[in-house]
């Protein structure tokens, strides 16, 4: 399946280095939740859910 999330997936869609600790990461995941949330943004739900979903596979193994 081509839209498997994989650990270098996940860190790609949220712009940060490979291993970056969860701080940066969660950081990352905020400021991209906010600028596709679907209620201000509704044409970016796809970017909104590839990033939640990358976020929770990488909160799986902090």
């Amino acid at each position: 399946m081509a839209d498997e999330m994989t650990t270098e997936r996940a860190y790609a869609i949220l712009g940060v280095p490979a291993g970056s600790d969860f701080s940066t990461t969660a950081k990352a995941f905020r400021d991209l939740r906010d600028k596709y949330d679907p209620s201000v943004n509704p044409y970016r739900r796809k970017e909104y859910a590839e990033v939640l979903s990358a976020f929770e596979f990488l909160q799986r193994q902090f």
